[in-house]
């Protein structure tokens, strides 16, 4: 143990300043966008690599890993769990990794700077989506929706070769491909994880075909056509819900000042964002990534936590920053007496259930009308629209992230393939019930950010909502007695149950903690 604790702790020290200047790298390439932040990214990345490069250490670490069941205390295990999990991910030649780290960052730089084309004029990502949300032309509708797949083109190469090279490095380890090494590293046993998302994709066949077939009726009415295409949809992925009759969920957040109600809600919880809106770089301009995220820089007390948002003052921005500074909120009160290596999220699916949770209150009446405002009156006439529209979200969404785990999957098993493009259509038309367009052949599937930069990770969305839903019940059923997000018990609760252990215990144990019995996504499939 002595030993152990001594590596640990020399280890750390060199581990923190690359980490911090890491984040910080990322940061600045996310808000401008330039060619010197780029390479910065990438010199950074590569010292990060480095220090997981000494094969000596990587063999010393998985020894004590793979007899870390010998170790009395549960802190000291759990350390070398995380600290292997992260050897175990930086393993590979450095040639390899250096080209990652060049591809990664070209990638983010041409998702940031990409600008499509609508009546020969540049347009961002919130003026295409303002477009497909409410335009009643249908002609305008198919640029705009051919605009924000056309960054698709100038990124498939890159994402294609990122493939081929992290599948390089899950052969070298004896994987099978990245899909399978990045759920062994992410503590999701595969197997178990494919059962779950057949479950869901049974659960959800019929619900799903029923709503779109309803959805396709309305459209077909509005548009005048005999076939509902992709750009008839309000999302340019049909990852969201669209409008249905006289429901506007956009018109409760007109002229209201989105970080307001934010730090309004944070408040009612106990919870203190202030500081982290300071931080954070929340409003659109050209050269910044036109995506939103929550960034921590460092694992130094107090945290420096930042929101990368592009506000709009409409539901869909008005959910995204909700989302965002719950993950913020995990971070921050995360109990900074733990460990280094322990001083962070649990998980990935952990930090996504609360922000998910969190988000989801952006059409809930309750929320709406204590902490938004909005006039009982003018929601009464909203309830049962708002009660659909809370289940079509889950719906469409549980549907999307099953075309997304189904194609990564794929991807990983031959990123050569010549039918990528095919492939994903077959996927949104099997799964989605989305027609393709006609002759088209587009790599659509890489203008999504994710498959590129956040790759393998989509299942942690879903894994989110499972517990989501587990956790509201919990603290509003056993916990509050009425809606979580109006007390400071809740807060509490949440800080003790989920944030403040941070990594101490792997997923599972959390969800066990967090809500008094293991994962059960009865409480999810009940919401549909």
């Amino acid at each position: 143990m002595t030993q152990i604790e001594s590596f640990i702790a020399s280890f750390e020290e060199r581990l923190a300043p690359i980490e911090k200047a890491s984040s910080e790298a990322w940061w600045n390439l996310a808000t401008t966008g330039t060619e010197e932040a780029k390479k910065e990214l990438v010199r950074t990345g590569m010292a990060y690599n480095e220090l997981f490069a000494d094969r000596g250490e990587y063999e010393l670490v998985k020894g004590w890993y793979e007899g870390r069941e010998s170790l009395e205390s549960s802190i000291l295990r759990r350390q070398v769990e995380v600290l292997y999990k992260t050897f175990a991910g930086r393993q590979g030649e450095e040639e390899t990794l250096r080209r990652i780290e060049e591809l990664e960052a070209e990638a983010n730089t041409i998702y940031s700077n990409h600008r499509g084309a609508v009546g020969g004029a540049e347009t961002n990502e919130n003026e295409l989506r303002e477009i497909l949300r409410v335009s009643d032309d249908p002609a305008l509708r198919r640029e705009a929706w051919e605009a924000s797949k056309s960054v698709g083109r100038k990124v498939e190469d890159v994402v294609r070769e990122l493939a081929l090279l992290r599948n390089r490095l899950a052969h070298a380890e004896g994987f099978a491909d990245h899909h399978a090494r990045s759920l062994d590293l992410q503590e999701i046993d595969a197997v178990e994880l494919a059962r779950l998302m057949d479950g869901l994709q049974a659960a959800t066949d019929e619900p799903f075909r029923e709503f779109k077939a309803g959805l396709d009726t309305d459209l077909k009415r509005r548009f005048g056509v005999e076939r509902v295409m992709p750009w008839h949809l309000s999302d340019p992925f049909f990852q969201e819900p669209p409008e249905r009759g006289d429901l506007d969920v956009d018109r409760y957040f007109a002229g209201k000042n989105l970080e307001a109600l934010t730090r309004e809600t944070y408040d009612r919880l106990g919870f203190e964002v202030r500081d982290v809106v300071a931080r954070s770089d929340l409003y659109e301009r050209s050269g910044k990534d036109q995506h939103a995220f929550c960034l921590r820089v460092g694992r130094s007390y107090p945290y420096d936590l930042r929101v990368l948002a592009n506000v709009r003052d409409d539901a869909y921005w008005m959910n995204t920053m909700l989302h965002e500074f719950g993950h913020a909120v995990y971070d921050k009160y995360i109990n900074p007496a733990l460990p280094y290596l322990l001083r962070t999220i649990a998980h990935i699916n952990s930090t996504e259930a609360i922000a998910l949770m969190m988000g989801s209150l952006a059409d809930d009446p309750g929320w709406l009308s204590s902490v938004a405002g909005l006039p009982e009156e003018e929601l009464a006439s909203d309830l049962v629209e708002l009660a659909g529209r809370r289940r079509d979200d889950r719906l469409i969404f549980t549907r999307w992230a099953l075309v997304m785990y189904r194609f990564e999957k794929a991807l990983y098993e031959d990123p050569d393939r010549e039918n990528l493009n095919s492939l994903w259509w077959d996927l949104v038309e099997r799964i989605q019930l989305v027609n393709k367009p006609p002759d088209r052949n587009e790599p659509d599937w890489a203008a999504k950010l994710h498959v590129a930069l956040a790759p393998v990770y989509y299942h942690n969305y879903v894994l989110g909502n499972l517990t989501a839903a587990q956790l509201r019940r919990h603290l509003e059923e056993d916990v509050v007695g009425g809606p979580f997000y109006e007390s400071e018990i809740a807060g509490r609760y949440l800080q003790e149950a989920v944030f403040g252990p941070g990594a101490r215990d792997d997923w599972r144990t959390t969800v066990l903690r967090a809500t008094g019995e293991p994962l059960n996504p009865a409480y999810f499939v009940e919401t549909l």
